[in-house]
């Protein structure tokens, strides 16, 4: 596919994009009974209680750096091998193209080292970023992707991000994004899942949104907000940057179940839970949000010069650091974010910066 995108028919090409007729009638009205009726098409339902289903928009939302791409390619590879996606269930294996113009192939080349690309190959596809962006407004652009889609029939189609479409933050910038992207698209019972990656806006120092409400953090116009069926939020877990955590929110779900809240490691490319995340310090204020620092550990065992017994470790970080029990206990874990820098020898742990 990125080929075809970075090739150079898209110089001098109009920037008019053809109309497309529609393969419905423009409006239909039903009866009661038929809408009671209605049984969705095999295979309509694809992750989670309808969180991610054929023919609908979704949003996955998150600051700029906290792995909402990587999220993107985890969702691809749990429709190439069934497993779930941050705790939704797939039900049934699925094809993903993802069209993204910020990662170029050194980036790519690592996404994926870590994974069984055999078992990915055909169930994926990504494009490498189009030199001339997302030229939605040019018609070779369109009609190449056109053809890429119709070749690979694709059961979710990712934009990432999304503000590399829509030219300002107004709604009426943001609904002609949509309808742009729309375009290429089929539609009616062929039309694939929508998926778009989304900045969401730098906080205020005095707001702690979670739940519902991470919904207006979304970056931009209530466009963004509003056409989804489904958005997903995904934050760091702390401003440490050591820290490989994040926190995943569904905020909103108009189909289905929001489902609770979890927390995730980046780790091999994907994610893996997290267990026992400290949640209350995840939800105080900035300063009880912070996590155990490299630094932390080098004051606790002086530079390496101490050997501690684990418990005896926790308890006196916990002091040490004024963090809960938790927090304290994953930072000494052998296989957590100092996995480097901790090693247990005869029932002690020992550090090394």
């Amino acid at each position: 596919m990125s080929a075809l995108l970075e090739s150079p028919e898209l110089r001098d090409v109009p920037d008019a994009v053809t109309e497309t007729k529609p393969a419905k009638p423009m409006i239909e009205f039903f009866t009661p009974s038929q809408l009671s009726a209605f049984t969705p098409p095999e295979g309509f339902k694809l992750v989670g209680d309808y969180h991610i289903q054929r023919a609908a928009p979704f949003v996955i939302g998150g600051a700029p750096g906290v792995g909402k791409s990587r999220g993107a390619v985890a969702l691809a590879v749990a429709g190439a091998t069934g497993a779930d996606w941050f705790g939704c269930k797939v039900h049934r294996q699925f094809k993903t193209m993802i069209v993204q113009a910020e990662n170029g192939r050194v980036r790519l080349k690592n996404e994926f080292a870590d994974l069984d690309c055999a078992t990915l190959d055909e169930f994926v596809r990504v494009c490498s970023p189009p030199p001339f962006g997302f030229a939605f407004d040019k018609l070779a652009f369109c009609e190449l992707l056109r053809r890429e889609i119709e070749n690979f029939q694709p059961d979710v189609f990712i934009l990432d991000p999304f503000n590399r479409l829509a030219r300002d933050d107004k709604a009426k910038d943001y609904a002609q994004a949509f309808e742009e992207l729309l375009a290429v698209l089929p539609n009616g019972d062929d039309a694939p899942a929508l998926g778009i990656v989304a900045h969401t806006r730098k906080p205020r120092a005095e707001e702690r949104a979670n739940g519902r409400a991470l919904l207006n953090l979304l970056a931009g116009s209530y466009v963004i907000g509003s056409v989804p069926r489904a958005v997903f939020i995904m934050q760091a877990a702390s401003d440490d940057t050591t820290d490989s955590r994040i926190v995943w929110t569904c905020c909103k779900n108009n189909d289905g179940e929001l489902g609770k809240r979890s927390a995730w490691e980046r780790r091999n490319g994907l994610f893996v839970p997290v267990q026992d995340f400290d949640w209350k310090t995840f939800d105080g204020d900035g300063e009880k949000r912070r996590t155990v620092s490299l630094d932390d550990l080098d004051t606790l065992f002086e530079g390496g010069k101490r050997q501690l017994a684990r418990n005896g470790a926790v308890e006196q970080l916990m002091e040490q650091t004024g963090l809960g029990k938790t927090a304290c206990y994953q930072a000494l874990k052998l296989d957590g974010k100092f996995a480097k820098n901790i090693s247990e020898q005869n029932g002690l742990l020992n550090f090394k910066s």
